[in-house]
């Protein structure tokens, strides 16, 4: 028995993203058109972070890299270094 879409759950969105929001990817970067985009996908994770620091929780200036990393991001990682960050064991920034 094949699975149908209809009998498949709904994408649970985290607080705060529109699903309209997910529907822009980042800019192609012509330096590393067929790479792999793990990099990019923590990066922009760091990013949205450390401009929240700076500029304040939902503050315009971050929105991009929040979109990015959510465009280039699998779901599991971004849960993952969520629960990582709320026990202060995130590698990354802080």
């Amino acid at each position: 028995a094949d699975m149908r879409a209809a009998d498949m759950e709904p994408i649970k969105l985290p607080a705060g993203i529109n699903p309209r929001d997910l529907l822009r990817t980042p800019t192609h970067n012509p330096y590393t058109p067929n790479q792999n985009q793990t990099k990019h996908c923590y990066q922009k994770y760091n990013e949205f972070f450390r401009c929240e620091r700076f500029k304040g929780k939902g503050a315009k200036e971050c929105f991009q890299f929040k979109q990015a990393f959510f465009s280039l991001c699998p779901n599991e990682w971004v849960e993952k270094w969520d629960e990582q960050r709320e026990q202060g064991l995130f590698p990354g920034p802080q």
